[in-house]
């Protein structure tokens, strides 16, 4: 059966907002009986629903075998389509410019489904319009829409985007690009809740036409008009993540003051919500993760908060496991706020940040959507092997063909003693070598001078190594102070296989450990 956004369900979503509005603000004008909206859609015409900003999703159920939705798109865009609630599982379509009819899902069990479409970009001027939704040998079931535990705004840029999403090099364009598995749809998973994703490249605090305070109430970046109706979308927490395009650009002084305008702005158009200030430290010496706490001093409203996460990128935007690692340290604050909004369920992408001072997925056993298993730059030669019997923990091992390399970076500390140790093995005689290295706050900053290289024979069985290393002491500057270790791996003869790598600190330099 096919549902066409006609007549009908104009019909349709006129009976369902004379029943809902008495039940709770936002959800009247979000659904017809078959079609429910989440995210900003233009819905004053039922008939002609559209989106343009990333995360806007359209949700139904539906028996049969296939569904597909007549879709019109102004450009080249992706869409996300997921079947059944299993988000590792989804898919991605890259939508032509025009009108065309796509295959969401085919051959699925007969029985009940429920289907749900991501605008996953925002690549440039257009919308999307949803035209049609067809079950092919079934019908679309109407279905009430779901509740959400919590709403959260999201404003941002491009990092919050997910530009180069899909990419561990920073490789531009829309098929490396997503807002699934940002770590704004990562935490809402998470806490089950429903979110808007407000960001665009380049954006900055205020002062230009590309930033939060000239997007933040817009239906669609490129037009002033129509503006969102913030009562359509009463959001539990608000979480700002701005500031690093203002770096260089502005000064400390001048940061402060806008963070203070635009904060007062949302406060505004969001009275209720806890409003969390959210940034990343390594990005660079100046930057505003060093006095987001000042800003949120000054502001002096008590429904709000500040959460720091490491940028462990070792490029200018995350990729999917990176995006986990923010999630992971914003959930965490969240339940601080609010013990009610602890998360409910486990992150869907592997977490590319090291826990409890040990480095992430050291045995190779997770690997997120795109491919990438949080060991940077795997597409540089790097084989995740699968093979139980062989592996000298768990079911996979990391293989390194000659000249090939990976790095993992993990935070650390000043004037620290830490201790690594690798399973390694070579099955032709190879020689493995081992470089530790130490940077500072600013991007992509190595210590200098402090390096060390370790360089090991590897025999064919599996043989445990280790090498202890000392980060530099401070500096009277503590932006210029070791706050990242990384572990480069490189195979310079032969071929190099590596598992169960582990992360250890042992205390402060010159003490007994």
């Amino acid at each position: 059966m096919a549902v066409e956004i006609s007549s009908e369900v104009k019909r349709i979503a006129f009976l369902m907002m004379v029943f809902v509005t008495c039940n709770g603000v936002g959800d009247a004008a979000e659904s017809t009986a078959e079609i429910h909206f989440y995210g900003r859609w233009g819905l004053s015409d039922t008939s002609n629903p559209w989106c343009a900003w990333q995360g806007s999703t359209f949700a139904a159920e539906f028996e049969g075998r296939q569904i597909s939705a007549t879709l019109e798109s102004d450009r080249e865009e992706y869409i996300r389509v997921i079947l059944d609630g299993d988000h590792r599982g989804s898919r991605r379509i890259r939508l032509e410019a025009g009108r065309r009819v796509y295959e969401l899902a085919n051959g699925v069990d007969l029985g009940r489904h429920r289907i749900e479409v991501v605008k996953e970009t925002y690549s440039g001027r257009g919308r999307l319009y949803l035209r049609g939704l067809e079950s092919h040998g079934g019908e679309i079931i109407p279905s009430e829409r779901r509740r959400p535990r919590l709403r959260i705004q999201f404003y941002g840029d491009s990092n919050l985007a997910g530009y180069s999403l899909q990419h561990e090099r920073n490789e531009r364009g829309a098929e490396f690009s997503g807002c699934h598995f940002t770590f704004a749809g990562i935490v809402s998973r998470m806490l089950d809740a429903e979110y808007q994703n407000i960001s665009v490249s380049g954006a900055k605090i205020l002062g230009s036409s590309n930033s939060v305070m000239s997007f933040f109430d817009r239906m669609d970046f490129y037009e002033e008009q129509p503006k969102w109706k913030f009562e359509r979308f009463p959001a539990d927490v608000c979480v700002l993540n701005i500031g690093a395009n203002n770096v260089n650009r502005n000064s400390k002084e001048e940061i402060l003051r806008d963070y203070l305008i635009l904060l007062r702005r949302l406060r505004e158009v969001h009275p209720e919500s806890h409003i969390v200030v959210m940034n990343g430290y390594g990005w660079d010496r100046n930057e505003p993760a060093n006095y987001t706490d000042e800003v949120v001093r000054k502001f002096a409203d008590e429904n709000t908060s500040r959460v720091i996460f490491p940028w462990l990128f070792n490029e200018w935007h995350g990729c999917e496991y990176d995006h986990a690692g923010m999630a992971r340290f914003l959930a965490e604050h969240l339940e601080t706020v609010c013990p009610d909004w602890k998360a409910i369920r486990g992150m869907d992408v592997l977490d590319g940040f090291g826990r409890d001072g040990d480095v992430a997925n050291g045995s190779f056993e997770e690997v997120a959507p795109f491919g990438g298993f949080a060991w940077r730059y795997f597409k540089e030669g790097a084989i995740r092997v699968h093979d139980p019997a062989g592996s000298s923990a768990g079911e996979w091992f990391l293989r390194l063909p000659e000249k090939s390399q990976v790095h993992q970076p993990t935070p650390a500390s000043k004037s620290r003693c830490y201790t690594y140790r690798l399973m390694l093995r070579s099955p032709d005689s190879g020689e493995a070598k081992v470089r530790i290295e130490f940077r500072d706050q600013h991007f992509r900053s190595e210590i200098e001078g402090a390096a060390q290289e370790f360089v090991f024979n590897l025999e064919s069985e599996w043989r445990e190594y280790s090498v202890r290393v000392e980060s530099p002491g401070g500096t009277g500057e503590p932006s210029q102070d070791t706050w990242q270790i990384i572990l480069r791996l490189v195979s310079n003869v032969g071929t190099v296989e590596c598992d169960n790598v582990r992360l250890s600190e042992g205390g402060s330099v010159g003490k007994n450990h």
